[in-house]
């Protein structure tokens, strides 16, 4: 079996032919790599020859010189294999310097085409690369380079490739990468913006707010975010968990109430700002909350029964208050155990029943003692709960109403004859769509 790293060794003292078009390289730099292995370039078939490289676009010489190689045996490879060569021999601070003293725009342009170099000195070259004070999609060049940087760094499952030539691409890399020296380079790229739908909250619109917001990114590039001043990238820092206590206070002391705002969202909030924020009711939605910080002020507002991050004995005081607005927010929270959600249910306040049949950890017995209450709007809750007994479901499903199958629809612990009946209703397609047990079966049936 043929091996490119040992033919090349093997080739010390003769020659190799190359063939074709190579997009990475061009010949004087193939002749400075093979100048260090005593290697010659040829462009015909000699009797040194030892291997052979087969790039793109052929001449009817190179195609005959191509068939002769392989007659006498001689390896033959492809551009592929030889990037991959290639990158593997290059010293990345020889040629860092080399274009650094050379400032051959051209070389840069064509090595960074080469997928295997290190991302480290890919980083290194992309930052040198001159955008012409023009926008990363403004031009051929610029969208190729932009492109290859997409490429490299952007991983998701299910993606489709096409994206890869779109602005959107590069947006995802800054948010969704957890490598520090791909956000530090992103930082000083040429502005990108995207554009968001009016009506959702507010998300990062372009790369510096997207960098801002990423927890991965180091502090070396958080603080030139913090250096820029500006109102919309204090947004996105202010909820970063990985900014530092002095960072915090000092977005703090700029900060207006927006901002403020977003500090309260802050995982790793620092304990002295959590005093200086109590008047904001998005601190008790989000904050870790006990006994000693609940002492801060007078009555919590009700948001705080969605709070997930409340300690168990802080859920039974404020079951214990009784405030049925904070119940409400406490009957949608997850964290909530059975013997919580029985303590509400024993308040026998009937607001909150609808709730209750909702909640995924609210036991049979409640869930039972709720459906014999016949009421519609129960019902409708029981037909999303994946927690609810399958006869409850069953019964439900056997009504044929509407409103109920659309909530069933949704609910993936209905089993799959029932969802595949539903169906039939296109009405309801949308809303299977959004159900894991239905779109999985579809997936499993095609073999995917």
């Amino acid at each position: 079996m043929k091996n490119i790293d040992i033919d090349f060794q093997n080739a010390k003292g003769k020659s190799i032919l190359f063939l074709g078009h190579f997009n990475s390289l061009n010949k004087e730099e193939i002749e400075l790599l093979l100048e260090k292995f005593d290697i010659s370039y040829k462009t015909t078939l000699d009797d040194d020859v030892v291997m052979a490289i087969e790039g793109t676009i052929l001449s009817v010489f190179e195609e005959e010189c191509a068939t002769q190689a392989y007659q006498k045996k001689i390896p033959i490879y492809g551009i592929d294999q030889f990037d991959r060569l290639y990158a593997k021999k290059l010293d990345s601070d020889s040629i860092l310097m080399t274009l650094k003293l050379s400032n051959d725009k051209e070389r840069l342009f064509r090595l960074m085409h080469n997928p295997y170099l290190s991302d480290r000195l890919f980083l290194k070259l992309f930052s040198t690369y001159d955008w012409k004070e023009e926008g990363m999609f403004d031009n051929s060049d610029n969208m190729k380079i932009s492109t290859l940087f997409a490429k490299r760094f952007l991983k998701k499952d299910r993606f489709d490739s096409a994206a890869y030539y779109s602005p959107v691409s590069i947006f995802e890399v800054a948010q969704i990468s957890k490598n520090p020296d791909v956000l530090e380079v992103m930082f000083d790229l040429p502005d990108l913006r995207i554009k968001r739908s009016k009506n959702s909250a507010k998300k990062p619109m372009n790369l510096k707010e997207a960098i801002a917001a990423n927890p991965f990114t180091n502090e070396k590039t958080l603080k030139k975010a913090f250096m820029r001043n500006d109102e919309n990238i204090d947004y996105f820092l202010a909820q970063n968990p990985s900014i530092s206590i002095q960072m915090q206070e000092s977005i703090y002391k700029r900060a207006n109430n927006r901002i403020k705002e977003a500090l309260c969202k802050n995982e790793n909030l620092i304990n002295s700002l959590f005093e200086k924020l109590i008047d904001f009711e998005t601190l008790w939605k989000y904050q870790p909350v006990d006994e000693k910080k609940l002492t801060l002020i007078k009555t919590p507002p009700p948001c705080i029964g969605e709070n997930e991050k409340l300690s168990q004995t802080i859920v039974d005081l404020l079951i214990d208050q009784k405030d049925e607005k904070t119940l409400k927010n406490l009957c949608t929270n997850p964290i909530l155990n059975q013997n919580q959600l029985q303590k509400i249910y024993e308040l026998n306040n009937k607001n909150l029943y609808p709730l209750l049949a909702a909640h995924p950890n609210s036991c049979a017995k409640i869930l039972y003692k709720l459906f014999e209450e016949k009421n519609f709007d129960i019902d409708l809750h029981l037909a999303l709960n994946p927690s609810a007994p399958k006869d409850i479901l069953k019964t439900l499903f056997q009504r044929d109403d509407f409103e109920i199958n659309k909530r069933l629809s949704l609910n993936e612990a209905l089993d799959i004859e029932s969802l595949q009946q539903l169906q039939i209703d296109h009405r309801l397609l949308n809303y299977l769509k959004e159900n894991k047990t239905f779109t999985q079966n579809i997936l499993n049936n095609l073999g995917i």
